[in-house]
């Protein structure tokens, strides 16, 4: 979900990244240490190599105490299918043989069904939720165990009569507008040479910041203003010079669900008063989403290809990928 700390995030890896650009074009900015941070300035910067007594600049980005304000969203808050992970799995059918593979060794490969319709009797479903851990005989051991008679050799699966079916599916993740807000942030640029200050500061306006959209590390835009800058003069005698530049973001937060892609048909039966589903309590199905792989694998599909080689560590300073 898209949160302060995300689009806090955003403005570090962009500035980071469009810094980089220049400074592989440019002697002058190649030479220069410049650190973008998520973040506020630590007391470690001041005295901890590398620190501003050493002629690096800092440039750090924190959300503005009082400059949050909300805004009305489009009438009709509807759930939108927004990203779709495909099955990364297969299985063949011959005969009464179904022999299952994993085309991928990737984290939520999917889920597998099979139809079973013995001679002369009604069709019997298996379903089998793949784990990242799995191979491809355990999948086959799992599936022919709801299979009365069914015989599993490695990873293949044999019935004795009837005619098999399979079907493969992934998960879809479906989004819904919740809130769209409006931030202002702080970029506070730091450093010991007082001819710095208005050098970088002029870049990190005009060439690092967006003019108008700004990238998000979840895929999705913000709208950015510039709000003004100034200078900020009260550590001068500490030799430190600052520069605060002020921008405001819209951006929107959404709430989102994955769910996993019907592989054995649909409809609802009731038993004892009780609604089930093809043998499957209500959301017991949901209860095997591997929720945190599937975040996992968003993430790195919808990250912007200008910042998939950044990271930021645990304070938040922006680091180039190992």
């Amino acid at each position: 979900m898209t949160d302060l700390s995300s689009v806090t995030r955003g403005l570090a890896l962009c500035c980071a990244s469009r810094f980089a650009d220049i400074a592989a074009a440019s002697s002058f900015w190649s030479a220069q240490k410049v650190f973008f941070r998520a973040g506020p300035l630590m007391p470690s910067d001041l005295f901890t190599s590398p620190s501003l007594r050493e002629a690096v600049s800092y440039v750090t980005i924190t959300p503005l105490s009082g400059g949050y304000e909300g805004l009305s969203t489009p009438l009709g808050q509807e759930w939108v299918e927004t990203l779709r992970i495909p099955p990364v799995l297969s299985v063949e059918i011959r005969g009464r043989t179904a022999q299952c593979r994993l085309t991928s060794r990737r984290a939520a490969p999917g889920i597998i069904a099979l139809i079973w319709t013995p001679p002369g009797g009604e069709p019997r479903v298996a379903r089998h939720v793949v784990d990242a851990q799995e191979t491809e005989g355990q999948v086959a051991q799992s599936l022919a165990s709801q299979f009365e008679g069914a015989v599993a050799d490695e990873n293949r699966l044999s019935v004795s009569a009837g005619s098999l079916r399979a079907v493969t599916g992934g998960y879809g993740r479906s989004s819904c507008l919740i809130r769209r807000q409006s931030q202002i942030f702080r970029l506070s640029l730091w450093t010991s040479a007082c001819e710095m200050r208005p050098v970088l500061g002029d870049l990190l306006v005009s060439r690092l910041l967006p003019q108008d959209w700004l990238a998000l590390t979840d895929g999705r835009q913000a709208q950015i203003f510039f709000e003004g800058e100034d200078d900020q003069d009260a550590m001068q005698t500490q030799s430190l010079f600052r520069r605060d530049v002020r921008v405001r973001v819209i951006f929107d937060r959404y709430d989102s669900v994955w769910s996993p892609q019907m592989v054995a048909g649909g409809g609802w039966f009731h038993a004892n008063g009780l609604p089930f589903s093809f043998d499957t309590a209500p959301d017991q199905l949901r209860a095997e989403i591997p929720e945190e792989a599937l975040d996992a694998l968003a993430a790195a599909q919808e990250m912007p290809a200008a910042y998939r080689n950044w990271d930021t560590d645990c304070d938040g300073t922006v680091r180039p990928m190992p």
